[in-house]
């Protein structure tokens, strides 16, 4: 994306919240009493963040058994996802002013989901403008992406389910975008909020600081904002990193995860890890900071646990990244490169669409470890083979 384009993306993140809020207010609604909750996945946050502010740790029992409550109507062990804190307390300094302000959790959620829809659609219309497309037919052409984009079914189960995926990716694509136009105290604060999902973006912005050779504005904006995230819920908890670890460490025993790191030796990881790594180096040598920056984020995601699709977000840089270049620079025709986008885009639906019709007992568990043996090669490989056939100095 170029800096550019952000001139759009501020106006369209206000546009599209507003929208989002009425969106997601409807969604909340048609949901009830179906098995699925509109912003789940904040349920266990806010709830620790409440627990926090009663001075309980959020890592507690009791704050499961509070969270289940919220989640399941019940206190009792559920059967199915024990939905745990798993986050660092700086997730709590983010909340509490909201509860602080009387907000309902249900109204928090709605607000949530309408956030992250309107930072994927501002962020993504930003890359669309940026696509070297037709003048004439440019407006239809925008629309396309812009709606095609919206329904990407990783992006998609973020903001229906409030994951924090598409928020730790957001900001962190934010801090790339703020150090590419010298906006060193933005990139601080934006490096700090991304790592509140760390598990995803811990070695991407170290890659990201160390590839533009960060300043110390940059730096210091980065430990003020990592010290205001952390200290109150460290003053009111204390020394919380046991429990947090000990939360953490539970985490791939008690969810039903559909990748973790025992599958990196699998024939999926081994080739995952290669073209990842192949990117990475080869990006560093080439000094094309950019896709380095990408493969990053594809090689740090092999060794970390999925439950579900949504942190296949992680995936949409590099994806970004090769369109565009096809696009810019007609390796192969418009009508295979306009293919090529619209098979990457649309295969999670498509191959969940099959499984949803085959006689899986767990068809949705079966084809979340189905996408997590594909799709990474899915969007690497095409990746890869451009690069080396365009065999750029």
């Amino acid at each position: 994306m170029k800096i550019e384009t952000l001139k759009l993306t501020l106006p369209a993140f206000i546009i599209f919240f507003i929208a989002g809020i009425f969106l997601m207010g409807y969604l909340q609604n048609a949901l009830r009493g179906t098995t699925m909750t509109l912003g789940v996945d904040l349920y266990p946050r806010w709830v620790g963040a409440q627990a926090v502010l009663d001075g309980q740790s959020p890592y507690s029992v009791e704050t499961r058994q509070n969270i289940w409550q919220a989640v399941y109507g019940k206190p009792d062990l559920p059967s199915g996802n024990p939905f745990g804190f798993y986050y660092p307390p700086a997730v709590v300094t983010l909340l509490v002013p909201f509860i602080l302000a009387g907000v309902t959790l249900e109204t928090a959620a709605v607000l949530w989901c309408a956030f992250l829809w309107a930072l994927w659609a501002a962020l993504l219309l930003g890359w669309a403008t940026s696509l070297p497309l037709p003048p004439k037919a440019r407006p239809a052409w925008l629309t396309l992406i812009l709606l095609s984009g919206i329904a990407f079914r990783p992006a998609y189960s973020n903001y229906l389910l409030g994951q924090y995926s598409l928020f730790s990716l957001g900001m962190f694509v934010l801090a790339w975008l703020a150090l590419k136009d010298k906006r060193y105290i933005a990139a601080g604060i934006f490096g700090a909020l991304c790592l509140l999902k760390f598990s995803l973006t811990l070695l991407p912005l170290a890659m990201l600081f160390w590839t533009y050779r960060v300043n110390r504005t940059t730096l210091l904006s980065f430990g003020i904002s990592t010290l205001a995230l952390y200290f109150p819920p460290t003053l009111i908890l204390g020394w919380w990193m046991p429990d947090f670890l000990h939360d953490i460490s539970r985490y791939a025993s008690e969810n039903a995860v559909a990748w973790d790191w025992s599958h990196a030796a699998s024939p999926s990881g081994v080739g995952w890890i290669a073209l990842s790594l192949l990117l990475l180096l080869r990006s560093l040598i080439r000094r094309d900071t950019d896709l380095a920056i990408a493969a990053s984020l594809a090689l740090n995601a092999v060794f970390v646990p999925h439950t579900a699709d949504y942190d296949l977000i992680v995936f949409a840089p590099i994806f970004a990244i090769l369109i565009q270049r096809l696009f810019a620079e007609h390796l192969l025709s418009p009508l295979l490169s306009w293919t090529l986008f619209g098979l990457l885009l649309w295969f999670p639906w498509i191959s969940l669409l099959y499984f949803l019709n085959q006689p899986f007992q767990t068809p949705v568990e079966n084809w979340y470890a189905f996408i997590w043996l594909t799709y990474p090669l899915m969007i690497l490989t095409p990746t890869f083979l451009y690069e080396a056939l365009t065999n750029k100095n």
